[in-house]
């Protein structure tokens, strides 16, 4: 028998298929199968997409505003009026204690002065010496020390609890400026409204002196490293910038043939202060009263220190003013208008006894 071909194999297999028992059932089941499939498909395909998970989109991260220092800054649109004191030291200052009457007395004496100007209105505080220059060396050689750290807590808690600026205040003594400076680091960087006062009065970071006995002579350079390490402070903390006062006792050096002398000027080199946008620098006249003309000269010192400084410098912003009630009584103290008639308008002042 002669082989077949592939392909005859193929139509003998297919015949004996559809003429063979059963075929005609077979051949109308698949033309059924066929004929639902075109009818029924639509219906069932719309029903699998009710029946589709819900895609889940992917998270996708908020986005927040930049965190902005000048939010809730006190300065400039505010005035800052604060008594001044050594703890438990009344003759330094009436913040010598943290009481109900001295709260009182502050709120009043803040109040003069927005009565004055309700343009800027007034936010008490303390200034708080927490670093006290001494006269004799100390165990560590720096003449000076450090509150107690009770004491300042209890000074941030009345100052939280009556919605007060805080402004701790570091003298140095022979202390090294940023060990000094990082033992109270941890308040400012904790408390929004914790801020820093410096007074380069007692401060000998040469070894030069002994505070209140010698002069001292202080440069930008001892300095600046204040305005660095608090400029970090608002980005990393999520803090409004800080207030930096710097206390001016005595005169600047840059006019001088040798501004090195302390006999001659306190701050050396004041043009040389850093420019830090994250920093609100206050140079604060600090001058003591008492004496007949002591107005006249207070004034002075402010317009030469604070007003011809800032415009040549354009290192500092504002200015402050420091009075003192048991001292200046003699003369007369100087009263709120007096005090707001000098430009720029001081917006940082402060009470000592």
């Amino acid at each position: 028998m002669p082989l077949l071909k592939p392909q005859m194999k193929i139509r003998q297999r297919w015949s004996r298929f559809i003429s063979g028992p059963g075929s005609a059932v077979v051949l109308v089941c698949s033309l059924l199968v066929v004929v639902g499939m075109v009818i029924f498909y639509p219906i069932w395909a719309t029903a699998l997409s009710h029946l589709r998970l819900p895609s889940v989109p992917q998270e996708t991260k908020k986005a927040y505003p930049p965190f902005d220092p000048a939010l809730g800054a006190v300065l400039p649109r505010h005035r800052v009026v604060a008594y001044y004191a050594v703890p438990g030291s009344e003759v330094t200052g009436p913040a010598f204690e943290p009481s109900e009457s001295m709260y009182e007395k502050l709120r009043e004496q803040g109040a003069a002065y927005e009565r004055l100007d309700s343009a800027h209105p007034v936010q008490s505080g303390v200034d708080l010496v927490v670093s006290v220059p001494d006269s004799f060396p100390g165990p560590d050689g720096y003449y000076s020390h450090h509150v107690d750290a009770r004491t300042i807590q209890s000074y941030v808690d009345f100052c939280q609890r009556h919605q007060l600026l805080l402004f701790l205040d570091l003298n140095f003594g022979r202390a090294p400026v940023m060990k000094e400076l990082t033992s109270f680091l941890p308040y400012l960087q904790r408390y929004s409204f914790v801020h820093l006062a410096v007074d380069p009065e007692w401060m000998f970071p040469r070894h030069d002196g002994v505070p209140g006995v010698n002069l001292s002579n202080v440069r930008a350079s001892d300095l600046n490293p204040i305005i660095e390490a608090l400029a970090t402070i608002p980005m990393k903390y999520h803090v409004p910038r800080k207030m930096l006062i710097f206390h001016q006792y005595r005169g600047d050096g840059d006019s001088l043939t040798n501004p090195f002398d302390a006999t001659q000027a306190e701050l050396a080199d004041k043009h040389k202060l850093l420019a830090d946008k994250r920093v609100d620098v206050i140079l604060h006249v600090d001058s003591v009263g008492g004496y007949q003309g002591d107005h006249e000269d207070k004034k002075k010192q402010y317009a030469e220190w604070v007003g011809q400084d800032m415009k040549q410098y354009h290192n500092f912003r504002y200015g402050g003013f420091k009075l003192f009630y048991h001292i200046e009584a003699a003369t007369g103290l100087m009263t709120p208008a007096d005090v707001l008639a000098m430009r720029p308008a001081p917006l940082v002042i402060t009470y000592g006894n």
